[in-house]
């Protein structure tokens, strides 16, 4: 992970509490690992965690105040600034400052009292706010290792504790799904344990979690722990309607006919397969994508998918996309379906 160069002397900018001089808005310095990295020894290891929202350092009356804030509204209000950010936030930005302050208040929030739907909500915004302030400091990983050193490096003080991008998302989220299928997971991988990760599998966590890979999708919600189910329905539908291909090899059209269908999954689906079933089965894959696809491509999976003999049916995997991009706010209303769907795939 890239270093970060010696902070400011102390008055110099938001960082001290003071506010930064004035200069014109052409030539003023915007969002900066100078300013806000923030990397003590005591969350050093094996190469370091980079801990951003280390702004503001809470002492014991802010540490009792922000402890009896509601967390989950501590996150969301968190990830709603940092997706208001402009790509280069003047430091003297309101905003800026704002967005700041709301992460590290997430250093003292109380996790102990939250549910799984809570903790889902929680979790799934800090994630999200962790990868827009990363990217607003140093943009995003462009290859697969500096994705692994990115994904191992970044961090937050959470709730009393740390944690990396990568240890959130496989060691708190996914905590009771399945590890990846991948040469490079069993090295890679952090196997960091934490008291408040999730206990209860939903696979729709696969196409919720957003780097802003152009495998996938840029959009994210808000999420609230009252609209949760309609939320992660929203995000798989959308999901999945920009990363599956349904289409017929040669002839035939439409849901009839004995053309072959080609299926094209996104790599999560290989990667994650013990998620959506057995793991030993392309087919609860696809069974999965049809639940959450609409129009012609359903029928016509579906078709495929009920016949009693051995699918017509070609199953490929789409590369993934190490290009990522910013995050964009993805609004999601309570007109969403809200159905629930946990664990292991349609049948479990």
């Amino acid at each position: 992970g890239a270093a970060p160069r010696p902070a400011p002397a102390a008055g110099s900018g938001p960082a001290a509490g003071g506010a930064p001089a004035a200069a014109a808005a052409s030539d003023e310095p915007s969002l900066s690992l100078q300013q806000f990295g923030f990397r003590p020894s005591i969350f050093t290891r094996k190469g370091g965690r980079l801990v951003l929202n280390g702004r503001r350092l809470l002492f014991q009356p802010e540490l009792a105040a922000a402890s009896r804030l509601d967390a989950c509204e501590c996150a969301a209000r968190a990830l709603r600034l940092a997706l208001a950010l402009d790509e280069a936030e003047p430091l003297s930005s309101p905003r800026l400052v704002a967005f700041l302050d709301a992460a590290s208040s997430l250093k003292a929030v109380r996790l102990d009292g939250l549910d799984e739907e809570q903790k889902l909500a929680f979790f799934l915004n800090v994630y999200h706010t962790m990868i827009q302030h990363a990217y607003s400091l140093l943009g995003p990983p462009s290859s697969l290792l500096k994705a692994i050193s990115f994904f191992n490096t970044i961090a937050y003080q959470v709730g009393g504790d740390v944690f990396t991008l990568a240890e959130l998302e496989h060691n708190v989220l996914r905590a009771p799904s399945c590890r990846p299928k991948s040469f490079f997971s069993k090295w890679v991988l952090p196997k960091s344990s934490y008291s408040f990760a999730l206990t209860t599998a939903d696979y729709r966590l696969n196409f919720a979690l957003s780097c802003g890979s152009a495998s996938g999708l840029a959009t994210v919600p808000v999420y609230q722990p009252t609209l949760l189910g309609a939320q992660l329905d929203a995000v798989a539908s959308a999901f999945l309607a920009r990363t599956v291909a349904v289409s017929c090899r040669s002839g035939g059209g439409g849901g009839g006919g004995d053309a072959a269908v080609a299926l094209t999954l996104p790599k999560l689906f290989q990667w994650y397969a013990r998620d959506f079933g057995s793991g030993k089965h392309a087919m609860e894959g696809a069974a999965v994508a049809m639940e959450f696809l609409r129009g012609p491509e359903r029928e016509l999976l579906r078709s495929r998918l009920a016949q009693e003999q051995k699918p017509d049916l070609e199953i490929r995997y789409a590369p993934f996309s190490f290009a990522c991009s910013r995050l964009i706010e993805l609004e999601v209303g309570r007109e969403s379906s809200g159905r629930r769907i946990s664990g292991g795939g349609p049948g479990g």
